[in-house]
């Protein structure tokens, strides 16, 4: 089967897995890190795969795919969420022999706004980056719930303050990204990726911005299914 049910023995938790039929025959796969978003958070497993199962293994992806699921007393992949992402590529690692210098991040709405959190505190750790959707305005007065007091100040730099725009292009600048969105985004309004982008040229990098003419929020089946998007990221 190519979806499997991996656990953590040491923080206790499990996360799905894809992997493809070939698996066997690949020595040292990559590994695909895909975070979901706020609708899929909690304890079941199966959530983090919603709508999304069928794309995977349809186009049998010469990756390691995981996807880590965050709890409901977190409002994305920051804390100890964040913790679990690594700690959820340490056990796929383990269990399939992913190479340690082949890691990608995709991510979806939430999920999408913490590879771009992910990637500004990581830079390190992830070859390229595929935003499907983010939101980089923080909805709410409080913090958000859980998040440690030292990120506090990064976090409001990236997703509160006016110029957070110009915070994340700073922080995000090496690494290779491949945005994609519906125009008519209202949750998350693309003028604000676009402004990323933009501060990102501004910046020397070379974005890649695809915008889906008239689609809402619900564009993670066009983003994962864009021509040439995972020949692009596998190839970097």
């Amino acid at each position: 089967m190519p979806f499997h049910l991996l656990h953590n023995d040491e923080h206790h938790f499990d996360f799905a897995a894809f992997t493809p039929d070939n698996i066997e025959q690949i020595e040292t796969p990559p590994l695909l890190v895909f975070l979901h978003g706020s609708g899929e958070r909690g304890l079941d497993r199966g959530l983090t795969l919603k709508g999304i199962a069928h794309i995977f293994e349809n186009m049998q992806l010469p990756v390691v795919v995981i996807f880590p699921q965050c709890d409901w007393e977190h409002r994305a992949f920051y804390g100890a969420m964040e913790e679990r992402v690594f700690q959820s590529i340490e056990t796929a690692s383990g269990t399939f022999g992913t190479n340690a210098n082949r890691i990608y991040l995709a991510g979806y709405s939430m999920g999408g706004s913490s590879c771009l959190w992910l990637g500004a505190k990581h830079p390190e750790r992830f070859n390229a980056i595929l935003c499907i959707a983010p939101g980089i305005t923080w909805m709410g007065e409080e913090p958000p719930p859980r998040l440690p007091i030292e990120d506090q100040e990064l976090f409001d730099s990236m997703f509160v303050v006016s110029n957070r725009t110009e915070i994340i292009a700073k922080h995000i600048k090496d690494i290779p990204i491949w945005f994609l969105q519906g125009t008519e985004d209202e949750p998350c309004p693309i003028e604000e990726t676009r402004q990323l982008v933009s501060e990102l040229h501004q910046l020397g990098a070379n974005p890649i911005f695809t915008e889906f003419d008239g689609i809402d929020h619900d564009s993670l089946g066009m983003g994962l299914e864009q021509e040439g998007v995972f020949e692009w990221l596998l190839a970097i």
